[in-house]
């Protein structure tokens, strides 16, 4: 039974009130919550907001403005480290919603469970090209890239994205693993993936999995 502190913290992340939804988070930073209680509340206020504009009560804009306040919280939680500041991670994971998609709740979601259990993430948003991705991977060297969509042709950009991968010479240097609300079971059968998840704790399984097993070495 949750309390009502993170009953509020939720109600106030569905809203996407921004001036309660991070003084919820302080307050139970401030009681010695755990990061994973406070992540968790947030991920049920993201949910709600999915919900909604599902029904048509947010827009676009909502869903683009509860993503920068879910990240804002994110930063309370995990402080960005200081330039020069050495920090030990397990793992470099790249991540972006393909081309022509712009639901990010899962992705966000995802990105919030990696950074708390102490994964490098680099989040290129919403709508992302193939060759920015192709770009990243060759910037960032990173283990892991997610490759996020929601909507049924968001198949055709992953199957696009992961072709200029390897066509760049980049596929044997990382796991891809496909996410959100357009994976089924068929998926992998139509393109070059190393996994898909169709939960973000199933993608956290995942590379969590492989940096225990020593799979993956960070540089």
């Amino acid at each position: 039974m949750k309390d009502l502190l993170y009953e509020d913290l939720v109600k106030a992340m569905g809203m996407i009130d921004e001036g309660k939804t991070q003084y919820y988070a302080k307050q139970m930073i401030e009681e010695g919550r755990s990061p994973h209680e406070i992540l968790e509340g947030l991920n049920e206020g993201l949910k709600q907001v999915e919900k909604q504009f599902e029904d048509g009560e947010y827009f676009i804009a909502d869903l683009m403005f509860s993503g920068m306040l879910y990240r804002s919280v994110l930063d309370i939680l995990v402080p960005p480290a200081k330039e020069g500041e050495a920090v030990s991670k397990k793992a470099r994971v790249l991540i972006g919603v393909v081309e022509e998609d712009i639901h990010e709740i899962g992705k966000n979601i995802v990105v919030g469970l990696l950074i708390t259990d102490n994964f490098e993430v680099i989040d290129l948003g919403i709508d992302v090209k193939p060759q920015t991705f192709v770009d990243a991977i060759a910037q960032y060297h990173p283990q892991f890239v997610l490759l996020s969509g929601m909507m049924h042709f968001a198949q055709d950009s992953m199957k696009k994205t992961i072709e200029m991968i390897t066509a760049a010479g980049l596929r044997d240097q990382v796991y891809i693993l496909l996410g959100g609300g357009c994976v089924d079971h068929n998926i992998l059968k139509n393109m070059d993936a190393d996994a898909s998840a169709y939960e973000p704790e199933d993608t956290l399984k995942y590379c969590n999995e492989h940096v225990n097993t020593g799979r993956v070495h960070e540089e």
